[in-house]
């Protein structure tokens, strides 16, 4: 049984709602501190980086091909093939092992410009395991020009990198499926249909894209009317546009397929940065993948909430869809296991009453933002209630978990509803077996075993004008793509979480283009193409950021010089 608490006025979901989602937009109640403007200052050195990449020859090569038919169907191709290998969070070694096999055999990279390893293992960082999970990232460079220049700095022999990046993992499927059925399929809908409701309908639907035994796409009648591209929802109904489903296709790997086209097309004009940059495709953003693969790039310590940035990385571009987000809510999550024993029969306490008494002590916490909505919006939540069904014969439930997700915008805050919480996990245990006069320890109690427990670290930023937001803002302007009139100061909870606790100047941009979609974090996940023209200038204008902030050799043979600074952020260092 799975019993899923949705709302606040279901009898046991708590006094405050929030989000359960990674990446829904939140906007805090209570805005970030005060600032001169809502638009960054940019300084005259980005101004002119910006606009020397932009009509830079070699970089206008690379987008004229980019805008070309068989770069348009080879990107659509490659997303189609990535995204179909399923990957959920912490078991993303599959969708990594090809996505570095194309980068050695395909896309020209040496072994050494391959920075992570089969094994989980990142050389450099001081984070191996999360979790005690290997963390299944994978990155590659582009070696710049710096750490051969007098006077180079570094950070225990780190140069500055520059990291764009895009996670790889989904929340569906929920399991690795064997390695003899690896595929989740991409079925094809007429969007004038309706959305399927439940695994059996998505099931069989009977239109899917065909792939060959070296996992290509067969380019048959589905692919047709597949790859077809649409300037949004309402041009794609009146065309008849096909929905194509898949978890994954829009969060996030057609922005990391998006990631890796940008590292591929540098390597083959051999776009030179000053900097180092790396490319890479992380692992644990969704579900309870508790960020891991940020944490082990920034060597983030979540016991101890802090990050050695061991690589020295200098400025972070995430590309997960977002606008311009800068801000980040940071979360706890708990998972709290019930189990019972099953030969106790009806009159032994029950996990599900156990679990139902913490629930109902939990409700009785108060956050000021309940009473005051002037307050900081802090908030936690009852996401999911699920419940093994009783074995054949029996009406003894054997366990019950319960997930927690309490989130703010600062660390406080949710430092003290942990605190007031957590002990009321066990609580609901002690309640329930007390009333049958058993020792929570004996043979006959029902246990209680924290699972999993997840830590997203919150940032609000304090200036609007740093590098990463100054690179993002003036390559909108100058590419003209995603502009905006100011600055949002919309949270989200984001794999950009990490590296802004830290310091690490982070902006959270988007490379995916769709007419429409919808599903995510769902079974039904779908999406329909959009313009590539306008795909084409988002990658030109994450090019550009990342450019700006590593510095780039131009074709003329001058140097744009990097507008970040060589030493990255940390709030703790190295042993």
């Amino acid at each position: 049984m799975n019993l899923r608490l949705l709302t606040c006025s279901v009898a046991l979901a708590l006094a405050a709602c929030g989000g359960s989602d990674d990446d829904g937009p939140t906007t805090p109640e209570t805005p970030p501190p005060a600032t001169p403007s809502d638009v960054p200052t940019i300084s005259p050195e980005v101004r002119a980086a910006a606009q020397k990449i932009t009509v830079d020859p070699t970089v206008m090569a690379m987008v004229q091909e980019w805008s070309s038919p068989a770069s348009t169907q080879a990107r659509f191709d490659q997303h189609m093939e990535l995204v179909r290998i399923a990957s959920p969070s912490r078991f993303e070694m599959r969708r990594a092992a090809e996505i570095q096999r194309r980068a050695l055999q395909e896309w020209g990279f040496a072994a050494t410009e391959i920075k992570t390893r089969a094994d989980g293992q990142l050389p450099g960082s001081d984070v191996q395991l999360v979790d005690g999970l290997p963390v299944y990232n994978m990155c590659v460079e582009i070696k710049g020009s710096y750490s051969a220049s007098a006077g180079a700095q570094a950070y225990r022999g780190q140069y500055p990198k520059v990291l764009v990046e895009g996670h790889i993992d989904t929340v569906n499927p929920e399991v690795l499926p064997p390695a003899t059925d690896p595929f989740e399929p991409v079925k094809l809908q007429p969007i004038g249909q309706a959305i399927v409701t439940t695994p059996g309908e998505l099931a069989a639907i009977p239109e899917q894209l065909s792939f060959d035994a070296a996992g290509r796409i067969v380019q048959d009648a589905s692919y047709i009317k597949a790859r077809q591209y649409f300037a949004d929802e309402t041009a794609a109904r009146n065309a008849g546009a096909m929905r194509l489903y898949v978890p994954g296709i829009s969060d996030a790997m057609g922005n990391t397929s998006g990631v890796f086209n940008l590292a591929k097309a540098m390597k083959k004009y051999n776009i030179k940065p000053v900097y180092d940059m790396w490319f890479c495709g992380t692992a644990g953003e969704e579900g309870k993948g508790n960020l891991a693969g940020m944490k082990q790039l920034y060597g983030y310590d979540q016991n101890l909430g802090t990050g050695t940035n061991p690589l020295n990385f200098v400025t972070n571009f995430s590309i997960d869809g977002g606008s311009g987000t800068i801000n980040f809510i940071g979360s706890y999550r708990f998972e709290m296991k019930y189990t019972a024993p099953t030969a106790a029969g009806a009159t032994a306490p029950s996990a599900l009453e156990a679990a139902a008494a913490s629930i109902a002590r939990i409700a009785d916490v108060k956050t000021p933002w309940d009473d005051d909505k002037q307050a900081l919006k802090t908030t936690y939540t009852v996401g999911v209630v699920s419940c093994e069904d009783p074995a054949a014969g029996s009406t003894v439930v054997p366990s019950c978990t319960v997930q927690v997700d309490m989130r703010s915008p600062r660390l406080d805050p949710l430092k003290d509803i942990r605190g007031r919480i957590e002990p009321l996990f066990q609580a609901g245990v002690t309640e329930e077996n007390s009333r049958y006069g058993v020792p929570d320890n004996s043979a006959q109690a029902v246990k209680m075993e924290l699972t999993w427990f997840g830590d997203r670290p919150p940032h609000e930023r304090s200036n609007l004008s740093d590098v990463s937001i100054q690179a993002a803002w003036q390559s909108a302007e100058v590419v003209g793509v995603d502009k905006l009139e100011k600055l949002s100061t919309a949270a989200s909870s984001l794999n950009d979480n990490v590296p802004a606790a830290i310091g690490v100047p982070t902006i959270n941009l988007n490379i995916g283009t769709f007419a429409a979609g919808g599903g995510g974090h769902a079974f039904w996940e779908w999406a329909i193409p959009g313009e590539s023209a306008k795909e084409v200038l988002r990658l030109q204008r994450v090019l550009t950021a990342a450019l700006i902030a590593s510095g780039f050799h131009a074709t003329d043979g001058s140097v744009v010089a990097p507008a970040a600074a060589p030493l990255g952020a940390r709030t703790a260092e190295v042993k």
